[in-house]
């Protein structure tokens, strides 16, 4: 059993250790959560037990088991059983009439409706995102340095400043009043080459070897990189 580090001090139940359950998992524990992780097979739970406060190998769609392993006292469970869905419906519904927060995945947009007309708080399509993400990377690589999709039609990317915006400060820019984007944070070299990650000033003034981080609607990041283009 790994021991759980002063962290954030919250409660996971990770249920289906495939690929996308496993890497949340080890993530959450990681990052100081206390983590009880579940999955039929006992070979996924050899495999995780001495990275997470709890793994079980156990019939996830028996309530009493999961009651009996103290999955009540959870903040929040996630469902992430991929295979067998008929096994993510019920266990998420069980979880649900525990009174439980239930994130659950999906794969389909069918799935996706399912889960959520039984209860689930939030539904995961983390191959749709992936895919999204890709695309869009791919079709504005000239543009973007990465590119993730967040939720409410909210995007996350990661660019070079334009030659426009080289020597202005970032109230000069006013981005988030002229385009709705936000600058979430700033890359900058330091004098000895390293790359310090912060959340800029208004009197920044943009180098050309900045990272900047936006969020906002992809429309309004494009209509700010395209008029700064033609500036």
């Amino acid at each position: 059993m790994a021991a759980t580090s002063s962290g954030i001090g919250q409660k996971f139940a990770v249920i289906g250790l495939g690929s996308f359950g496993y890497s949340l998992a080890v993530r959450l524990s990681e990052l100081g959560a206390e983590v009880m992780a579940f999955d039929r097979e006992e070979k996924m739970t050899n495999e995780i037990k001495d990275r997470v406060a709890l793994a079980v190998a156990m019939d996830c769609t028996d309530a009493s088991l999961l009651e009996a392993q103290g999955i009540n006292n959870v903040d929040l469970a996630i469902v992430a059983i991929g295979e067998d869905f008929g096994a993510n419906v019920l266990t998420t519904r069980i979880l649900k009439d525990m009174g439980l927060t239930v994130h659950s995945r999906a794969t389909t947009e069918r799935e996706e409706r399912i889960l959520r007309n039984i209860g689930a708080d939030l539904v995961y399509r983390p191959e749709h995102a992936e895919g999204e993400r890709i695309a869009v990377t791919l079709i504005r690589r000239e543009s973007f340095d990465n590119y993730i999709p967040l939720s409410a039609g909210i995007d996350f990317v990661q660019v070079k400043p334009r030659g426009s915006h080289l020597g202005r400060t970032i109230a000069d820019l006013d981005v988030r009043r002229v385009y709705g984007v936000n600058i979430a944070y700033i890359g900058r070299l330091t004098a000895e080459g390293r790359r310090i990650y912060r959340i800029p000033t208004p009197e920044d003034e943009l180098q050309a070897s900045d990272q900047l981080f936006l969020f906002g609607k992809l429309e309004d990041i494009e209509r700010f990189l395209s008029a700064s283009d033609q500036a």
